[in-house]
């Protein structure tokens, strides 16, 4: 939870014994020239350590150790560290690369700021002693810096060193000399070279949809943060990606392109999704990769929700749903499970997801008197209550409001990712 009072030229120490990740604690370093490292420090010797995310193995090509006595592992699923001669060790540090990377489903480990500053996803560095264990889910962390930059930590500003316990996905820690502004719905920090059109529509907008999901979805207990990046390319590649976390929104913006061929409707539905994804509480906390449709599906749909308020207008959410269905459609096409096709291609989640909650809605309106945030909200109740977030649980929060055919769809859905069912989705929504 973010703390919206901030504090300045502080330096914050967490007393307490090194993290349960198999005894492993880390330091990410800035140096007075700019460069990063990352050390890992064991209490006890280790013959490896092992990520606890790695979606691809680019860590091999972009950290560099500082001895020549460490070598990269990845056997397709989990990336591992070790000594070349198959010694143990308790400490290995590597030199990292600050330049923006896109990973598959995964968030980058740095989104450089113009300026220098850059956005570190702690998540990308968590790493166990031997290997990680599903219990293992809590490392200590310390940033190092030059005094000249603020450190930012769940809503609070240090300088030169911060250490704190981290956890789940990771956080997003800025390292700059920015200062962030403090607006009344959020706090954010906003590159300076990002254009004026696109920084104008973040601090208009960002604030409507605050309030749009705080009145249909019930205000936040905190003052979440937004970071905005955007770093310049060398190979021509362009793009940008954007998240939300318990907390935090973040978008990054890569290479000159993505800058020259922003659209204005495009960004804020991005930004609508984020915002939604905040809103969505407990319920986005989802384990089973196979329910992602719920959360991602649930927040593009918010998206076109908002889209529809605030242009008085339904053509881009209709035209978003049926683009939906069309890429849904094409891929289950393919044939087999949802599970595993979603498994190939994640992007299914926000596309079947949009058209299985747009069939949800029409149910709701035929028959009930509850809407669709309402129904969210029931939802996060029961996951605040106990019950594991997931479809399982959304299903049966739905049930009493929904046609008897589609919650008997949905539930076998759920339990069967039978294709033919996302193509009922698809053409009821379409009722």
């Amino acid at each position: 939870m973010f703390i919206s009072r901030f504090l300045t030229f502080v330096i914050f120490f967490v007393t307490s014994a090194v993290s349960t990740a198999g005894d492993v604690s880390i330091l990410l370093e800035k140096s007075q020239k700019g460069v990063w490292s990352v050390s890992y420090s064991s209490l006890v010797p280790v013959k490896q350590l092992s990520f606890k995310r790695s979606p691809d193995n680019s860590r091999k090509n972009r950290w560099m150790s500082l001895s020549d006595t460490f070598r990269f592992d990845y056997d397709g699923n989990i990336e591992k560290v070790s000594r070349i001669d198959g010694k143990p060790f308790k400490r290995v540090t590597f030199q990292l690369k600050a330049t923006y990377i896109s990973l598959p489903k995964e968030y980058a480990p740095f989104s450089p700021y113009t300026d220098g500053g850059v956005l570190l996803h702690t998540g990308r560095f968590f790493a166990c002693a031997e290997i990680c264990l599903p219990e293992y889910n809590e490392w200590s962390i310390e940033v190092q810096s030059a005094k000249s930059d603020n450190i930012i930590v769940r809503g609070r500003i240090y300088t030169e060193k911060a250490k704190w316990l981290d956890g789940d996905e990771g956080i997003k820690v800025y390292v700059g000399r920015a200062i962030p502004q403090n607006e009344s719905s959020f706090v954010s920090v906003i590159d300076e070279n990002l254009p004026e059109e696109l920084k104008t529509q973040i601090s208009s907008q960002l604030p409507l949809l605050m309030n749009f999901f705080s009145l249909n979805m019930g205000k936040l207990e905190y003052r979440p943060a937004l970071f905005a990046s955007y770093s310049s390319t060398d190979d021509g590649t362009y793009g940008h990606q954007g998240g939300a976390i318990p907390g935090q929104m973040f978008m990054h913006w890569y290479g000159s392109k993505a800058i020259e061929e922003i659209n204005s409707d495009e960004v804020f539905w991005f930004f609508s999704h984020e915002v939604a994804h905040l809103f969505q509480r407990e319920g986005a906390n989802i384990n089973d990769l196979k329910d992602q449709w719920l959360h991602e599906g649930g927040a593009e749909f918010f998206a076109g929700k908002a889209m529809e308020h605030f242009t008085n207008d339904s053509d881009i959410f209709q035209q978003k749903l049926e683009a939906a269905h069309k890429s849904c459609l094409s891929a289950l096409d393919e044939g087999g499970g949802y599970a595993e096709i979603s498994r190939r291609n994640p992007k299914l989640h926000y596309s079947c997801g949009m058209s299985i909650f747009s069939a949800i809605d029409e149910g709701l309106s035929k028959n009930s008197g509850i809407n669709i945030y309402k129904l969210w909200s029931l939802y996060n109740k029961r996951v605040a209550s106990g019950n594991p977030a997931g479809a399982l649980t959304f299903i049966a929060v739905a049930k009493p409001y929904l046609p008897d055919g589609l919650t008997s769809s949905l539930y076998e859905f759920s339990s069967s990712s039978e294709v033919d069912l996302l193509r009922f989705f698809s053409e009821m929504s379409k009722l």
